[in-house]
């Protein structure tokens, strides 16, 4: 097996370092642009990131960002209705989608590469949005009734609530969606003040990815020069983490417990991000890790255990997530802070390298697709890497060593904790008394 996935790897690298050559470089008007061919499949995929996430957010408006990107693709722009210009997405076959993140608005569209032209054109059409009022209102009514759907969520009510309880500015811990009084009271005169504000050359990056060659960069000089610079660079606000411990418990009439567990982490992509999702793996990245094997299996304390890093814009957050049957809420929960604990279980120079081995073939794995390339250049771009992310990825893991996930663990897990919790009945007290027995204040 180790063989196949040996030359598996060497294809894959093979393919990426010598069939294909990163181009980039800066339009006049600020533009970054970042194009990877990648030849094979006769597609093509466009991703523009816009640092104009939730976190920029009026306070009394939060639900700005999202209602702002989604009213793109269900508003009219300058030259098109919007039933215009979703007869014309269809028309092309084009496959498009716009998410909103704390940090950013993605707009991601593939189409096939005779269509490319056609694509270009409708997506430098959509960030021409008017924003008219009946549309928007359309939107915005649809988010309400999504976010109220969210509030019955008893997964999301749980992690939201160990967010909250974690970060201090309300601006990053409230939900990419914002909450039901920002979103209604946001107007589409608003969202175009947004897009006024956020949607600047300077502010985003545009990367291409398939069947294309350099010839892409006169398309993008066609169809983009229209965006104007901002005179002030957009920058991130820094998470501040509270200095204590929260335990928020949410109750409701459920069957079994939601619980997540927050640590003050950090954000990608400096090295110690890659030590956290080294970490993370280990804990519970499979269900023969350490978590999932000692909780679920051993002791039978939950249906599932996962842990992940979850980057901010500035900062991170280390979460260790679980559900369990109600009676074992309080076993469940002292059983992780016991193992979570207990390093030299599931740290070890073998199961390091193991871990590292996993994430450096995964990554080559995934990057099969334009629209993966095509989301990775981006990213990368607006998170400060300026290589091939692939190869910092590989660079970054392979420089991981066993001490370093080792002195993590025992720096993350020593800090303050936030536990967010949807469950029959309000446990907030005996786990305070748990945090209180390892050492948390």
């Amino acid at each position: 097996m180790r063989k196949i996935v040996f030359f598996l790897m060497l294809f894959f690298l093979i393919g990426f370092s010598a069939k294909a050559e990163l181009i980039e470089g800066t339009l006049s008007n600020a533009l970054t642009y970042r194009i990877y061919p990648k030849k094979g499949l006769p597609l093509v995929c466009v991703n523009i990131k816009i640092k104009a996430g939730s976190i920029f957010d009026k306070k009394s408006k939060f639900g700005e960002a999202y209602l702002t990107a989604k009213s793109l693709e269900n508003c009219d722009t300058k030259h098109l209705s919007y039933d215009e210009l979703k007869e014309k997405f269809d028309e092309a076959g084009i496959v498009s989608g716009i998410s909103v993140s704390k940090g950013f608005i993605t707009i991601s569209a593939v189409v096939e590469k005779s269509k490319l032209d056609r694509m270009m054109c409708l997506l430098s059409e959509i960030l021409k949005s008017r924003f008219d009022k009946k549309n928007f209102e359309e939107v915005k009514t649809e988010a309400i009734n999504s976010k109220k759907a969210l509030l019955n969520d008893k997964d999301y009510l749980a992690i939201h609530a160990a967010f909250v309880g974690l970060i201090r500015q309300k601006s990053i811990s409230h939900s990419s969606i914002g909450t039901i009084e920002g979103l209604k009271a946001t107007t589409a005169k608003d969202a175009k003040a947004f897009a006024d504000k956020f949607f600047r050359s300077n502010n985003m990056v545009i990367s291409v990815s398939g069947d294309v060659d350099k010839n892409i960069v006169d398309k993008i000089r066609l169809y983009f020069s229209f965006l104007k610079p901002a005179k002030n660079i957009v920058t991130f606000e820094k998470t501040q983490f509270n200095d204590s411990s929260v335990v928020k418990d949410i109750v409701k009439p459920t069957k079994q417990s939601y619980i997540y567990i927050a640590f003050p982490s950090v954000g990608c992509c400096k090295k110690e991000y890659y030590v956290a999702k080294i970490l993370s793996y280990l804990l519970a990245g499979n269900l023969d890790a350490f978590l999932p094997h000692d909780i679920r299996t051993l002791h039978g304390y939950a249906y599932s255990v996962f842990a992940f890093n979850y980057p901010l814009p500035d900062g991170g957050v280390f979460v260790i997530g679980l559900q369990t049957q109600n009676k074992f809420t309080l076993d469940a929960i002292d059983r992780i802070f016991k193992d979570i604990k207990a390093f030299d279980k599931y740290i070890t120079p073998k199961k390091v390298e193991t871990a590292k081995e996993f994430f450096i073939n995964s990554k080559y794995i995934s990057l099969q697709t334009p629209q993966s390339i095509a989301a990775a250049l981006s990213d990368s771009y607006m998170r400060g890497v300026k290589d091939l992310p692939w190869i910092y990825a590989t660079k970054m893991i392979n420089s991981v060593s066993y001490q370093d996930v080792r002195d993590f663990a025992k720096k993350l897990f020593k800090q303050h904790v936030s536990i967010g919790i949807v469950s029959k009945k309000d446990y907030s007290d005996k786990i305070k008394a748990i945090l209180k027995k390892y050492g948390y204040r």
